[in-house]
């Protein structure tokens, strides 16, 4: 189970579903060791969240109590309020780097515009994709391993289409790496396809 997670908020949320037919099935669908699922259970009935249904002289079922369904919205809120949080981080950090980028431009071209390329098409990509409108950045292209698709209007290309000063024939700047993790593959990537990432820039 991620560190992430808040198993009580799973348990209500499978209890909810009708998913929690045992201690073993609640266990498996959360993720949970069934010891650590056995603990949260008792604890949660004793809050007066869930209350148990016998189903066979030896088995129970687990149903949600009005207690319970106010606790699992209470623990949604919670949740959907610090994704919004890590989402504006997100953000800032993203919206901090595009402007340092412009804010230090390196342009040598004789191009008054400038021109930047995105690596990587995903949720980080997407996210930057907005904060260009705070910018005098331009978005030439995008490098993704789903090439063919479509990032907002901007068509999006293989890694092989690159080279280091234009994608697919379209000439541009800066290559902008948007993603925080798995660098090494990332760095991979470009040596394979002879774009030096150390002219990247990396959000």
């Amino acid at each position: 189970m991620r560190s992430d997670v808040d198993p009580a908020r799973e348990i209500l949320d499978q209890v909810a579903f009708g998913n929690a037919v045992s201690q073993r099935s609640l266990a498996r669908s959360t993720g949970m060791a069934l010891g650590l699922a056995n603990l949260w259970i008792r604890r949660m009935v004793d809050e007066g969240w869930i209350r148990t249904v016998p189903v066979r002289s030896n088995r129970v079922s687990y149903v949600l109590t009005p207690a319970g369904r106010a606790e699992q919205a209470r623990r949604r809120r919670a949740y959907l309020a610090r994704g919004v949080q890590h989402y504006a981080r997100v953000r800032d950090r993203i919206a901090e780097r595009l402007t340092t980028l412009s804010s230090e431009w390196r342009g040598d071209n004789g191009r008054t515009e400038k021109r930047i390329v995105f690596f990587g098409a995903g949720e980080v990509a997407e996210i930057g994709y907005f904060c260009l409108h705070g910018t005098d950045l331009q978005l030439a292209g995008v490098v993704d391993h789903e090439a063919g698709k479509a990032f907002f209007g901007v068509p999006v290309h293989p890694c092989e289409a690159l080279s280091e000063d234009a994608l697919d024939g379209v000439p541009f700047d800066t290559l902008v790496v948007m993603s925080f993790s798995d660098e090494a593959s990332i760095r991979r990537q470009l040596a394979r396809v002879g774009y030096p990432a150390s002219r990247a820039f990396w959000i």
